[in-house]
């Protein structure tokens, strides 16, 4: 049986693709460097993978570029962890948003850690919605809004939250 869609929620080969992937670019942005998304690649083009991995790998290796480019060149946008996730976010790097901001999370406290967690959640409903995930989309989306709802005013613009809060309403009123 021919697999026809790239599902890391159905698909161990996928998720770890998925994930490898992830994990690369996180550490890309950490250290300011494309090697960790090179070697990454190189990897997983010496696999034999079926081809809706393949398709999605080579969409991910051209976002990457696109976002580490970015981040590169104002070295200044790399440390802003609100930018950063905005521009994963622009891409539809839904996975990799999450990854970024669950990094940041460990290493802030208080009001903002529950922020956090809430964007953190805004980027898995709409990673779950990518793969049709709906009654767990909305669920998450439904959590995230409780938090970011009341506190949508100290997060920085460079996210701009409130075009999330309207998508995560439509989320929820649509599913």
């Amino acid at each position: 049986m021919m697999k026809i869609r790239f599902n890391p929620f159905e698909d161990r080969t996928d998720r770890d693709t998925r994930n490898l992937l992830g994990s690369a670019f996180i550490s890309a942005v950490h250290k300011g460097d494309t090697g960790p998304v090179a070697k990454a690649f190189s990897k997983l083009r010496q696999k034999t993978l079926p081809e809706p991995a393949r398709r999605y790998i080579k969409a991910r290796y051209e976002r990457y570029n696109d976002v580490l480019t970015k981040i590169f060149s104002e070295p200044l946008l790399g440390a802003d962890i609100y930018a950063v996730a905005g521009l994963l976010w622009d891409e539809a790097l839904f996975f990799e948003c999450h990854e970024w901001l669950e990094q940041n999370y460990r290493a802030v406290h208080g009001q903002e850690k529950k922020i956090l967690q809430a964007m953190i959640r805004t980027a898995g409903a709409f990673e779950l919605l990518a793969y049709n995930r709906k009654k767990a989309a909305v669920s998450v989306a439904a959590k995230a809004l409780s938090v970011l709802e009341p506190h949508c005013l100290q997060v920085p613009e460079s996210f701009d939250i409130q075009s999330k809060i309207s998508r995560l309403k439509a989320v929820i009123k649509d599913n």
